[in-house]
């Protein structure tokens, strides 16, 4: 096992990311889990370092076919790579080693026993044990295909990082990987109602008070004292759409307000509705609406403002 001080595996310093020159890579970190994107063009990259043993699992999931070799506790595993799109699952707590001999380019997800026990109420009564997956196994999983794939545009830079649609998508893992491939089976019934009045208030008062999206979905699941899982669940019940969408909707709505009822620059509405900057505001703004804010606000005609706190706050598509 490593010596250095690195106390868990969340920033993967066993894959020598920071001394290969070869590697691209960047990191995503929510409430629940941690992302990290890595790309290597070329192939040798060679024998990984030890990792830190400990109480929690990676993800791994290839965005181009791979080839390597693989050692569980000192035994090889029958581990010929793996296909793209396909995912591997690695528990930390056994010796693992790898000699990454083809290009890759991975997704690879940091799973803590703390956010396994955030699911508790949504798999059962019981702790989640573990995964059902076999050392060096393929797996092909549209679904967990489908909720990596959402992370790639903010990977990529297309898209500003939100903490919120990090946490949201990694609920939603967790909960696909408990359910599918946990060692427990589910026991418990499940909740199928929303929210309630106060806390659907204390939750959209939240986000309406935290725009530029840096609020973890943890952080107002605990303000309406339920998990994670649970919230996003019934928050969609209760608005028809998730904590992500309420916000970028509730973003336009606000801007749309002060487009139509004030003299403030676009950068100003830009940065006051919680967009990254102008550019950013006009292209999700033109999505949304056909036009660029500066045409939308010539055309409009002054009515008197209103906000989402003056309506239902059911989720009300554009």
């Amino acid at each position: 096992m490593s010596k250095d001080h690195t106390s868990d595996n969340r920033n993967m310093e066993y894959l020598r990311v920071l001394r290969t020159p070869h590697i691209v890579a960047s990191s995503l970190t929510g409430g629940l889990l941690s992302a990290s994107r890595i790309k290597r063009d070329t192939p040798g990259h060679g024998m990984t370092d030890d990792h830190v043993l400990e109480d929690a699992f990676m993800l791994s999931l290839q965005k181009r076919d791979y080839q390597g070799a693989m050692w569980v506790d000192g035994k090889k595993v029958d581990f010929r790579g793996s296909r793209q799109g396909n995912f591997t699952l690695y528990d930390y707590s056994r010796v693992w080693r790898a000699d990454l001999q083809s290009p890759f380019d991975c997704t690879n997800f940091y799973i803590s026993r703390r956010a396994l026990y955030s699911l508790e109420e949504e798999i059962g009564t019981k702790p989640l044990e573990g995964f059902n997956v076999a050392p060096g196994a393929d797996i092909d999983d549209p679904v967990v295909h489908n909720i990596v794939n959402a992370l790639i545009p903010i990977f990529d830079g297309r898209f500003d990082t939100n903490q919120l649609l990090l946490d949201y998508v990694g609920t939603g893992l967790l909960v696909h990987l408990a359910s599918t491939y946990g060692s427990i089976h589910r026991q418990s019934h499940i909740r199928r109602g929303g929210l309630t009045p106060m806390q659907l208030n204390r939750a959209t008062a939240l986000l309406d008070g935290n725009l530029h999206g840096r609020l973890n979905l943890s952080d107002i699941a605990r303000e309406c004292g339920l998990s994670s899982s649970y919230f996003a669940r019934a928050f969609k019940v209760s608005t028809g759409g998730t904590p992500h969408r309420w916000l970028a909707q509730r973003r336009l709505d606000k801007a749309s307000d002060l487009l139509r009822n004030s003299s403030i620059t676009l950068k100003e509405i830009a940065i006051a509705c919680g967009f990254s900057d102008q550019a950013h505001f006009s292209r999700t703004f033109s999505k949304a609406k056909g036009m660029p804010p500066a045409a939308w606000r010539r055309n409009i005609i002054l009515t008197p403002s209103f906000s989402m706190h003056q309506v239902s706050p059911k989720f009300r598509p554009d």
